[in-house]
């Protein structure tokens, strides 16, 4: 590799480094290796295992990471593994697979690269090129290898340690882009996006503890933020805020959808075994994020609704919004704390 190679390639991965956010990372490392390598298009993909709506079943699915969604007006879709047996074989054998996707002249080629962890495949770096000299492979394995351990610290700082869900830090981060994002100027975007935020907490979770013990009720957190993982959108930001509360942040739902997807959440944990303890059931509070909204406004009535919840029999989904309509709780302003001098 020529000496100018070797100093954008540093000159690369130092800017990359500049991004603490899981997901500006991953646009970062898209947007660094299309301005290295020419191609039809770079693709980034992790393997998750995923509920749908239509079915009880987890499968596995492959979801595409690293993209900007401001500015793409549809989510990607979330493709079955098994529908691509490319990739199935990519993971049997652990190295790159080139295929021709066209079969013209001049052909397209698909490249794709297995990303690892601990315990195997665990997703993929896909480009599509005329062409992918054997420089530029070397070139991605590199940018694969730094991607992997760098993403190996971030999950090690913004994620819970117990459930493997963002933790508290993350979710005041993500809470102050959406305001942001919101409340800008471009109301193209902001018009498109809404988001929905429930609070959930687990029922009784005291006496498990208090006749289980600590590490049976630690069991009990992770097999709920497992329900989590299992049954939400692959775009749903999940968060483990403190002790037995959790949150869900819902991105382009209307009302209907929320409240079909909380219910299917709520049944799931209803019918879950948790060993030892049997079944146990959650409460949700949830409320819409507005443009003017501040966290700590978000959080409470979410927190209202919960509260709710949890008073009228728990095991159920409660919305702030259909409490404020229905008369059933009054709409309060929450005032500053903070004497301005």
């Amino acid at each position: 590799m020529a000496n100018s190679d070797v100093s954008t390639l540093l000159l690369s991965l130092a800017k990359l480094i500049e991004k603490p956010e899981i997901k500006a990372f991953q646009i970062s490392i898209i947007q660094t290796l299309s301005n290295i390598i020419v191609a039809e298009s770079i693709n980034l993909y992790e393997i998750r295992t995923l509920k749908q709506l239509s079915t009880d079943h987890p499968q596995a699915f492959l979801v595409r990471v690293g993209y900007d969604d401001r500015f793409e007006e549809a989510m990607p879709e979330p493709m079955q593994l098994n529908n691509y047996p490319q990739y199935l074989d990519v993971i049997n054998r652990s190295e790159m697979i080139a295929e021709k996707i066209t079969q013209e002249d001049d052909p397209i080629w698909q490249t794709v690269f297995p990303i690892s962890n601990s315990k195997g495949v665990n997703g993929f770096l896909t480009i599509q090129s005329k062409e992918l000299t054997q420089q530029n492979q070397e070139m991605v394995s590199i940018f694969i290898g730094f991607y992997r351990n760098y993403l190996a610290l971030l999950n090690d700082n913004q994620r819970d340690h117990l459930s493997g869900l963002l933790n508290r830090k993350s979710f005041d981060d993500k809470m102050m882009q959406i305001i942001i994002s919101l409340g800008e100027n471009n109301k193209r975007n902001a018009d498109k996006v809404q988001y929905c935020l429930a609070l959930f907490d687990i029922d009784r979770f005291k006496s498990v503890n208090d006749n289980f013990g600590h590490l049976v009720g630690d069991e009990v957190l992770l097999h709920f933020s497992q329900c989590m993982t299992e049954t939400f959108r692959e775009y749903d930001q999940l968060f483990r805020v403190g002790g037995e509360e959790f949150v869900a942040v819902l991105r382009n739902v209307n009302a209907a959808l929320a409240e079909t997807i909380m219910e299917r959440f709520r049944k799931v944990v209803e019918a879950h075994h948790f060993p030892q303890v049997g079944h146990v059931t959650v409460s949700i509070g949830a409320t819409f994020i507005n443009p003017s909204d501040l966290s700590v406004t978000i959080m409470d009535r979410a927190d209202k609704a919960l509260y709710y919840a949890k008073e009228h029999g728990r095991n159920q989904t409660v919305f702030y919004e259909d409490l404020i309509a229905s008369g059933k709780l009054q709409e309060t302003s929450m005032n500053s704390d903070v004497d301005m001098f």
